[in-house]
């Protein structure tokens, strides 16, 4: 079995080709610390001088997000990259909170905390290799902000997924019944699955975390029926098309059918016409939440390796704990009360019998006491 990660989003030629045509002189940047880049982004490319419990070469999407934002801040830096000092960093970090720098599109950042991330890399990369020795980036925070996604109901889900063109609604439907994530899901082939596509695993290879082998409860006969109508082999991938294309429709029927500028939900505060493969995920793991017995079992099937994320989906669907006392009485322990109780009963009755009995007896005593003292 050939199992290799697709590269959905030519990861690797854009930085093959960025390495190829990248220049020793960028406007903006100083020509050295353009030099301690390039050395920099080299060594990640080969996982030399990396962090401790951190090994291993990044891969090519990771190299091509240390370059953008690490030359942002190159381009706004005052001072050359190793004359920097604390109060350089806070500075620049302001002036992107209040809107002096801003993106290209002349918009304010929104999660800048993912571009502090990146810097912070590569500045204990600098201390790591003995370029300079203070760390200017331990008081500043890589916090961004939970970005918006579409919450849908399981009946919005339903309504949305069954008026989808075929294949589409096929891949919907698989991807909120696994709940794998689009980079996995998008370089699954056929051999992935069971014979009767009742399961799929995930290999290690195009897992983010781990691979796992995941139950279809939802999806096993649309996949069936997508197989034959498609004749596909055991080496086709699952996703026939680009997820650019399968993206661009969903965000226009989600949009069609609930409006394009409605929010879905307060909490998740994102619009309808939003929608991508993305948000499915979000919405599988509302419907597994409450379906699942135990946390263990929910975290294998997501790939998620901390409890983080079932307390946020919790949160975000209102469960609380509403166990009682009698939860906590199980198996033989119950039934010995059950029968404990049946008893209780039957001496209520046979109690209650007997003080009839008393009561007319009762009644009865006086008479008795009569004919008694006459004799």
């Amino acid at each position: 079995m050939s199992i290799m990660k697709r590269d959905a989003y030519k990861s690797d030629e854009r930085w093959k080709a960025w390495k190829e045509n990248h220049p020793k002189s960028i406007e903006g940047v100083r020509k050295e610390d353009n030099k301690l880049l390039v050395e920099f982004l080299k060594d990640m490319e080969l996982g030399l001088n990396t962090p401790t419990g951190m090994n291993g070469k990044r891969s090519a999407g990771t190299l091509l997000n240390l370059t953008s934002h690490n030359l942002l801040f190159l381009k706004n830096f005052k001072k050359p990259l190793l004359k920097l000092a604390k109060q350089d960093l806070h500075n620049l970090e302001n002036d992107v909170a209040t809107g002096v720098i801003k993106k290209r599109n002349g918009k304010k950042f929104t999660q800048f905390g993912n571009y502090i991330k990146d810097f912070k890399v590569f500045w204990h990369w600098l201390q790591r290799t003995k370029r300079v020795k203070e760390d200017i980036t331990q008081d500043i925070s890589a916090k961004t902000t939970k970005p918006s996604w579409v919450y849908l109901s399981e009946k919005q889900i339903k309504n949305f997924f069954n008026k989808l063109n075929f294949d589409t609604r096929v891949i919907c439907w698989f991807m909120y019944d696994s709940g794998a994530r689009v980079t996995e899901a998008n370089s699954l082939k056929i051999e992935n699955f069971s014979k009767d596509f009742r399961q799929v695993s995930i290999p290690d290879e195009v897992a983010k975390t781990f691979g796992r082998t995941i139950n279809l409860k939802l999806s096993s006969q649309l996949l069936r029926e997508y197989i034959a109508e498609h004749d596909l082999k055991p080496s086709d991938y699952l996703f026939q098309k680009g997820l650019f294309a399968i993206n661009k429709y969903l965000k226009y029927h989600c949009g069609s059918i609930f409006g394009k500028e409605k929010v879905s939900s307060p909490k998740s505060k994102g619009v309808y016409r939003s929608f991508t493969l993305y948000d499915i995920r979000h919405n599988s793991s509302c419907y597994w939440l409450n379906r699942y017995p135990t946390q263990k079992g929910l975290m294998y099937r997501f790939g998620w390796k901390g409890a983080d994320k079932i307390e946020y989906y919790s949160e975000f669907l209102g469960v609380r704990d509403e166990i009682t006392d009698d939860d906590m009485v199980i198996g033989e322990d119950k039934n010995k009360i059950f029968k404990l109780e049946s008893e209780v009963e039957s001496l209520r009755e046979k109690v209650s019998e007997q003080g009839k009995y008393i009561k007319e007896f009762l009644k009865l005593a006086p008479h008795i006491r009569q004919k008694l003292n006459l004799k």
